[in-house]
């Protein structure tokens, strides 16, 4: 065999093995009913019905860790969706109205990947949002992504809609696609986002763990525990039944007054995991508690304040 026929054989083989590998065009965004496989994607549709699962993965020119030209450990996409809107005359163009924007954070072992996992409106059960390294944030009760998406969906007037989805990195657009979705009625859409909302409150504390004991002693925890119930904090947020308090703090701290050094009281801090009303569990941080400093010794223990809770499952607590 010739030289020049070898090379022509041999790129050839690596064109077919490459494109086998990312069969689809960089910059294009593919749908699915249906978890895609982004190496072999199956099943691609661009048609869906109201309430249908979407699903789709954004092809990428590069790597996303190469579009960011920086080294950092995670990623902002942006994902935006639109819908476009027929023109009001013959001579216009089709308009594009943004119906929603998320940021997703991509880190770890996605951002050497020259694709995007993006779920629009995954089901519980097959989901890649909301993950360690493709997550978005919360605000207030709800998630971004596609908790925000499917919100968007269910606003949707009866008939047949074009969306348009593009992700920016770096302030640019690096992929697009649209599909169409038809329908008389869309706030099945609006069930998907709660469901989706309570899935990704689990998946992001699926794996919350509960802080180590830093100092044991039974009666301090038991004046604390008191203290925590009896306050107005508990009684009007936090309520439950608390099962379980450790002193993450190993002694008391010794707060004085700045001008004179006179000793004002000490203070010292523990974790505490509450059960509440409905089964679930949550985990208060940064529980204060102060003793005043009266007549050469520190009196009573009483509540001083609470930090930011996060939700564990109840397993949990006792690991």
């Amino acid at each position: 065999m010739k030289t020049k026929e070898f090379f022509v054989l041999f790129f050839f083989f690596i064109a077919l093995i490459s494109s086998y590998l990312y069969p689809q065009n960089s910059g294009e965004i593919i749908f699915s009913n249906k978890l895609i496989d982004p190496i072999k994607p199956v099943n691609l549709v661009s048609s869906f019905n109201a309430g249908d699962n979407i699903y789709s993965v954004a092809f990428l020119p590069q790597t996303i860790k190469a579009l960011r030209n920086q080294n950092t450990k995670y990623v902002d996409v942006e994902v935006f969706l639109y819908e476009l809107k027929p023109p009001l005359y013959d001579y216009q163009q089709p308009s594009e109205e943004q119906i929603d924007f998320s940021n997703l954070k991509v880190s770890g072992d996605a951002l050497s990947n020259k694709y995007v996992m993006l779920d629009i409106v995954p089901t519980t059960e097959s989901i890649t949002a909301y993950t360690e390294n493709l997550s978005y944030e919360k605000f207030g009760k709800e998630f971004y992504g596609p908790v925000k998406f499917a919100q968007a969906l269910g606003k949707l007037t009866p008939g047949e809609h074009t969306i348009v989805v593009k992700i920016s990195i770096n302030y640019e657009t690096v992929a697009e696609g649209k599909f169409k979705v038809n329908g008389n009625d869309f706030l099945s859409y609006n069930q998907l986002a709660n469901n989706l909302n309570e899935a990704a409150d689990y998946l992001k504390y699926k794996d919350a763990g509960f802080p180590s004991a830093a100092m044991n002693d039974n009666k301090l925890e038991a004046e604390m525990i008191a203290a925590f119930k009896n306050s107005q904090t508990y009684k009007e947020r936090i309520k439950g039944q608390v099962i379980k308090l450790v002193i993450i703090d190993p002694d008391w701290m010794i707060r004085r007054n700045e001008l004179t050094g006179i000793i004002l009281h000490r203070y010292i801090r523990a974790t505490a995991a509450v059960k509440n009303d409905d089964g679930t569990c949550t985990v208060w941080q940064l529980i204060t508690f102060q003793q005043d400093y009266v007549g050469n010794k520190f009196g009573k223990t009483k509540f001083d304040g609470v930090g930011d809770p996060y939700k564990i499952p109840c397993e949990n607590v006792g690991k």
